[in-house]
């Protein structure tokens, strides 16, 4: 995830740089006890995660997802929230400590606020989801896929384990500011150049970021 440039100047590791009735009954409560794990760390009852999971579909529906998207949208949230933890905070979106991630819709390739009215296939859309003094990761070349915000300085934050290749990064913090690349064991890589700044790279011997 660095330049051509500051792969001459040390240590760097790439270039610059996703009948009927039992078994609707059976997929609910897989469905619920997927999301257990994370919903008793916040002390929700099942009632609570029932109305949550609601509203998130409700909110996927409202997007213009058909009811087997919205579906396939909570999946892979509950498969990385599994992975990685974090909190559900949108239909598309997981909240941690040090930022979130941000999946591109179902038939999208960037990823969106819900309710933004951005276009998920329009390049520009990218451009508005980097929050302001955020550090942010796509599991895509060119920004697209899932997005990931990092922002607090000196910490060195776990990237998402399922990015294992290609990918893209765009540090939008305040201007001047430098992100770091580690490998697996912590090791420094090498660094981003100043904000704002961003490019295509390789997630596959990242293991963490420090965003400042």
């Amino acid at each position: 995830m660095t330049t051509k440039h500051e792969t001459e100047q040390g240590r760097r590791f790439a270039r610059v740089t996703p009948k009927i009735a039992v078994t609707a009954a059976i997929s609910a409560l897989a469905a619920v006890a997927i999301a257990a794990p994370m919903a008793s760390a916040d002390g929700a009852s099942p009632s609570g995660i029932a109305k949550a999971r609601a509203e998130f579909r409700a909110q996927a529906v409202d997007e213009g997802l058909t009811g087997s998207q919205a579906t396939a949208l909570q999946a892979r949230v509950d498969r990385l929230i599994a992975q990685d933890g974090g909190k559900q905070s949108a239909a598309n979106e997981i909240s941690y400590k040090d930022g979130r991630l941000l999946l591109p819709l179902p038939g999208e390739k960037y990823a969106r606020e819900m309710g933004s009215g951005l276009n998920g296939n329009d390049p520009a859309t990218a451009r508005h989801t980097c929050t302001y003094k955020a550090m942010c990761g796509y599991s895509g070349r060119g920004y697209t896929g899932e997005e990931r915000e990092w922002f607090s300085c000196g910490t060195l934050h776990k990237k998402p384990s399922s990015w294992r290749s290609g990918g893209s990064w765009y540090n939008n913090q305040t201007a001047g500011r430098v992100a770091s690349w580690y490998n697996y064991n912590k090791q420094w890589l090498s660094n981003t150049p100043a904000a704002p700044s961003g490019a295509n790279g390789n997630w596959a011997p990242v293991g963490y970021v420090r965003a400042c």
